[in-house]
């Protein structure tokens, strides 16, 4: 995704704040928009959402400081505590007196069955018609978090595959996966808009997928999410995390899949005895 500019509304911000761009503060060379841009506090939580999003800045890990996030953008103090105080609120940071603000742990999780959960699969079952368009791919030494979700070395080839998913024309899911190319030989060479993941690994791999961990959480859609699902960049939507396990108990994949307002997850409980 490319970095997205900073500029001030026409009425809500201090006049004498500078436009930005990501990374080059006082940038003033940005094509006219006519579009009056959100407060300067809501475009930098978008990129701080982004960052951990994206898992630039891992679960527990400390952000930048009040100081260092205006350096770094060019932004007033009380433009980045707004910002803050908005992602604090939502859930997604969490202060911390004396030591500083820090990606928020996940919170309660709720199980949704004893199998792996496989959107295709569920679609299908539900006679949907969809269809699967790979956003982005790429293949890279894996990222500290995903190297300790993945259970690989750091320096380990992983595959980041983001896919969105229609039905009827309208995006219903975006999916990003981390992929463990150690234990899928080819899996980066396989057509993934024809071809079912769950089943790519488990030829690649050889090994049938067997075991999930899933937390469910809600999140704020954010700029990008809500370009790729159709939506509002502030509607409020579902989060399914997984890690996902091949039957002699490797970690294959960890993904995150947005689900567009509107869908739920449903499953059954029993009570014990």
């Amino acid at each position: 995704m490319t970095a997205r500019i900073l500029k001030p509304g026409e009425s809500q911000l201090d006049p004498t704040e500078p436009w930005l761009a990501l990374g080059h503060a006082n940038d003033t060379k940005t094509a006219p928009d006519t579009k009056v841009p959100a407060p300067l506090h809501v475009q930098l939580a978008d990129i701080i959402r982004e960052k951990v999003y994206g898992r630039d800045w891992g679960v527990g890990s400390k952000i930048p400081s009040e100081h260092e996030l205006m350096a770094r953008y060019n932004l007033a103090r009380g433009t980045v505590r707004r910002a803050l105080a908005l992602l604090v609120q939502e859930g997604l940071l969490v202060r911390r007196h004396g030591k500083g603000t820090f990606v928020a742990e996940p919170g309660i999780s709720h199980a949704a069955g004893s199998r792996p959960f496989s959107f295709a699969e569920n679609l299908h079952e539900q006679g949907k018609q969809f269809t699967t368009r790979v956003a982005d791919s790429w293949v890279t030494p894996a990222p500290p978090d995903v190297a300790r979700a993945l259970e690989i070395p750091d320096d380990a080839d992983v595959m980041f595959l983001r896919r969105v998913r229609s039905v009827d024309g309208e995006p219903i899911m975006c999916q990003e996966s981390w992929l463990n190319l150690n234990e899928c030989p080819g899996l980066a060479d396989a057509n993934f808009e024809q071809e079912s993941l769950f089943d790519l690994v488990e030829q690649c791999s050889g090994r049938k997928i067997k075991f999930s961990r899933m937390t469910y959480s809600a999140r704020v859609a954010g700029v990008d999410h809500a370009e790729l699902l159709g939506c509002d960049e502030a509607a409020a939507v579902l989060l399914l995390e997984q890690i996902i396990r091949l039957a002699d108990n490797r970690p294959i994949e960890w993904s995150t899949t947005w689900l567009k307002p509107g869908q739920s997850i449903v499953s059954d409980a029993v009570q014990p005895d």
